[in-house]
């Protein structure tokens, strides 16, 4: 999934959840992956005309995998997973929902840390994915209008958790307390 000269590439993806409009990126577990996704990202939204949002996903972001590569990893034998993180961006119109996926078990926890904090402060909601066989993944969405993620961006991420989780059912959770799409938990 790499290039030659090691380069992360875009995945291929089932076709339910490819287009112009969703974007998946594997990046190794070293500590460089935050820039690769840095970099994903601003192109990513650059492609779409989306750059309204880029700080806002750039930080989410960032933050994802920086939680990732500290807990989503830790534990985790690498010989199987070559490529154990996957940064995903999905559009539907102006709302923008992105995702990291690792290959660790445990769910995020929002503590004295900052990560999450930060996460919940520029997204207008955030969660996780229930971990299966392969892990999980932990998303935000970011929106122009501040509300959640579209129902149709929500389906298109429960496609992915299938494909990088192996849960057969995927489910959402969101970190709210209470909330507003259908499919979220």
């Amino acid at each position: 999934m790499t290039t030659a000269a090691g380069r992360p590439e875009e995945l291929l993806l089932p076709a339910a959840v490819t287009g112009a409009d969703s974007a998946t990126l594997s990046l190794p577990a070293d500590f460089g992956s935050e820039k690769a996704a840095w970099a994903f990202v601003d192109a990513t939204l650059d492609r779409w005309r989306c750059t309204a949002l880029a700080p806002r996903v750039h930080t989410a972001v960032g933050e994802l995998v920086a939680n990732a590569l500290e807990h989503g990893l830790s534990g985790i034998d690498a010989e199987p997973f070559p490529h154990p993180l996957v940064v995903a961006v999905l559009s539907e119109g102006p709302d923008l929902l992105c995702a990291v996926f690792d290959p660790g078990p445990g769910l995020p926890v929002k503590s004295a840390g900052h990560g999450l904090h930060v996460v919940d402060a520029v997204s207008d909601a955030w969660g996780w994915t229930e971990p299966g066989p392969w892990g999980k993944g932990v998303w935000a969405a970011v929106t122009r209008s501040g509300g959640g993620p579209a129902p149709a961006t929500v389906q298109r991420l429960l496609l992915l958790a299938e494909f990088f989780t192996g849960n057969e059912q995927p489910r959402l959770v969101t970190a709210q307390a209470a909330p507003s799409v259908t499919g979220l938990l």
